[in-house]
């Protein structure tokens, strides 16, 4: 992969992250916003202090890497590492509020958010699979393009899956709450 084809490949994922901001943007006015009550706003605090500690501890591990050189015999490069750490937070984050009733506001419209997950998922496996075609190593390590569009699918499917086991948990306790 040369240098022509991963610029190009950052730019259309700019672009599509871009675009996918703004129908988030435009969706929140229609009924995305929900206000989140007390014990929500507690949660997230929590969960915002887990994520933050979780990136630190990684950043410490990345700088310990770096100060060894060890950056050279490793396959991956360093902005790859450093998205990864954020990626990381941000999944600690949303566990942590998905496992405690924190993840949306009471009212929100979930359904809308899930759509828009959907086509962040798609769009990024798409961007993904056409980098690796292309070819997912520059200079000998694995390029951020592809490889982070990848990451982005693997965490979005991964909040999707716990969002619906939270979803299907509630539902069998509201089951037997019935009977």
């Amino acid at each position: 992969m040369n240098s022509k084809d991963y610029a190009m490949g950052l730019a259309f994922g700019i672009v599509t992250a871009l675009i996918i901001f703004a129908l988030i943007w435009k969706f929140s006015k229609k009924g995305l916003k929900g206000t989140f009550d007390e014990r929500q706003e507690l949660v997230r605090g929590r969960g915002y202090k887990y994520a933050t500690f979780t990136m630190l501890i990684l950043l410490a591990i990345e700088l310990l890497i770096e100060s060894f050189d060890l950056f050279e015999t490793l396959p991956i490069t360093r902005t790859l590492t450093l998205f990864f750490i954020i990626l990381a937070g941000v999944l600690v984050y949303a566990f942590y509020c998905i496992k405690n009733d924190a993840y949306f506001g009471v009212g929100t419209d979930a359904r809308t958010y899930r759509i828009v997950m959907w086509a962040v998922i798609i769009v990024n496996a798409i961007s993904g699979i056409i980098g690796l075609k292309n070819g997912a190593m520059v200079d000998g390590k694995l390029a951020f393009g592809p490889v982070a569009s990848l990451l982005f699918v693997a965490a979005f499917i991964m909040i999707l899956v716990a969002m619906s086991i939270r979803n299907n948990s509630h539902a069998g306790e509201e089951e037997s709450d019935e009977e």
